[in-house]
């Protein structure tokens, strides 16, 4: 998984924003969003992702997958993320 390299993201406690400079669109985040989004851009992988998603907010790791999956869906439907082997996804 890769974030577009057209993306200007600000996170905090808080949440987030991403601008798609590319699309001209902005995008607001919640803190679990903005935790996601600064793990992809470390090369985390879905399973760590999920992992920490428990970890930092005590959620089920059925939810939290569900949650995760959904996220990067809605992120690669907007065109703000891209697989770069689908095989692994």
């Amino acid at each position: 998984m890769q974030l577009s390299s057209n993306l200007r993201t600000l996170v905090n406690q808080d949440g987030g924003v991403i601008l798609d400079l590319r699309q001209g669109k902005m995008f607001r985040l919640n803190p679990s969003g903005a935790t996601i989004l600064r793990l992809l851009a470390a090369g985390t992988t879905e399973k760590q992702i999920i992992d920490e998603l428990c970890r930092l907010f005590s959620a089920e790791p059925e939810g939290a997958s569900a949650d995760v999956r959904e996220f990067l869906k809605s992120l690669e439907g907007h065109q703000l993320l891209t697989y770069t082997d689908r095989n692994s996804s």
